[in-house]
């Protein structure tokens, strides 16, 4: 039986010893041959960017929006604005290129049967290309505008419309498909 465990013990060594070899010897492999990845560039210099005139009530809500919006949306990184008086307190950037969120929109009126998406407690209202989204159910109106080249402007949304949800105060009435 003794000898029996004698036998063993080299298999036991060379396994203890082969194992990090072989992983160490396949960490320098992959190191070797997988494609190093090109750093992103992304622009994240000013946006100009068209403030809208807003009541002074209008400008503290928006005030409010973008002084707690997130540093990203969707993935993308904020960018700051730039467009003259009030733009930095009514407009948010985000991403290369930017998708701009502006609060104090002009209303835009649906049918009560119109197509419209709930989303973190916000009802939104998009163009049939996707790429103007306004909301219907907030005193002041936001309007999201996300480039083309967005493959998804939901997860922007989703990500501005919590903070939309709890800054802006909700309209006293909204299209049906909004309840």
């Amino acid at each position: 039986m003794g000898s029996e465990k004698k036998s063993r013990l080299p298999a036991i060594v060379a396994t203890v010893v082969a194992v990090p070899v072989a992983v160490v010897a396949g960490v320098l492999v992959f190191k070797a041959i997988a494609p190093e990845a090109e750093p992103v560039h992304e622009d994240l210099s000013p946006v100009s960017v068209a403030a809208p005139a807003l009541s002074e009530e209008d400008a503290v809500i928006c005030l409010a929006l973008t002084a707690t919006a997130p540093e990203t949306a969707g993935g993308l990184q904020a960018r700051p604005v730039e467009g003259g008086a009030g733009a930095a307190e009514s407009v948010l950037a985000y991403g290369d290129p930017a998708a701009v969120a502006t609060c104090g929109v002009e209303p835009v009126a649906v049918e009560d049967t119109a197509l419209v998406y709930k989303l973190n407690g916000v009802c939104w209202y998009s163009d049939e290309a996707g790429l103007e989204w306004t909301t219907l159910d907030r005193q002041v109106p936001v309007g999201v505008s996300v480039p083309e080249a967005n493959d998804q402007p939901v997860d922007v949304l989703n990500d501005l419309s919590t903070v939309i949800a709890a800054k802006v105060p909700a309209a006293a009435d909204a299209p049906t498909g909004c309840a």
